[in-house]
């Protein structure tokens, strides 16, 4: 299988640039980060980077070609990621809870909690489908028969930036942690804005008709 180096190179520039704009995924990394530690923040972090993954093995397949031309299914899997997201939002504002030491943090936060939560914000948000879909075949040449391993073959590295990114930010989150521990009223802005954001991606996934 040959690669396009310049066109490898293009991808990676490309996709750095993405993976470090701020989006839900980013959010609750962030959010698990301040609220629970950096232990919380990279689990969660290796939770949603699958996620991406999983929509770019989907696009190897040729599934989320279905989301793409099937109306009902882009609705069905968009009002799911909706309602996840302002269900999380609601969770965040309702929680009346203080920035703790990780000693104590409640023993029901469990790791495959943080997982599948950081999983769900990632795959259910149909946006993400649609973006490989369009975004990877212009780096990729389509008459090539190797097309569909050099497609999998950016999704790996494309989930290991995004990896590589997130935990990044869990681990910038964590030292503001340490500083919200003292400035527990700051920290309650922070938890309403979040809350208020997770909200905000929900109603606008269920007001938008833009793919």
């Amino acid at each position: 299988m040959n690669i396009d180096l310049h066109s490898l190179l293009l991808f990676v520039m490309a996709s750095f640039i993405l993976v470090i704009m701020p989006g839900p995924n980013t959010l609750y990394v962030i959010t698990r980060g301040i609220t629970q530690g950096k232990k919380a923040a990279m689990i969660s972090a290796c939770g949603a980077s699958l996620g991406d993954l999983l929509y770019a093995i989907a696009a190897v397949l040729g599934l989320t070609v279905i989301l793409q031309t099937s109306a009902t299914a882009y609705g069905v899997v968009k009002i799911c990621g909706a309602l996840y997201m302002l269900y999380t939002g609601i969770q965040i504002i309702r929680k009346n809870d203080k920035v703790v030491d990780s000693s104590e943090i409640q023993a029901d936060k469990t790791n495959r909690d943080l997982f599948v939560k950081g999983f769900l914000t990632a795959a259910l948000n149909p946006k993400t489908a649609i973006f490989f879909v369009s975004f990877f075949p212009q780096f990729i040449d389509s008459s090539s028969d190797y097309a569909a391993y050099t497609m999998l073959l950016y999704g790996v590295i494309f989930f290991i930036l995004g990896l590589i990114v997130l935990s990044i930010y869990a681990q910038a989150s964590s030292l503001i942690r340490q500083w919200l521990i003292v400035k527990q009223n700051v920290y309650q802005y922070f938890r309403w804005l979040t809350g208020t954001i997770f909200v905000g991606i929900g109603i606008r996934l269920i007001v938008t008709d833009q793919r």
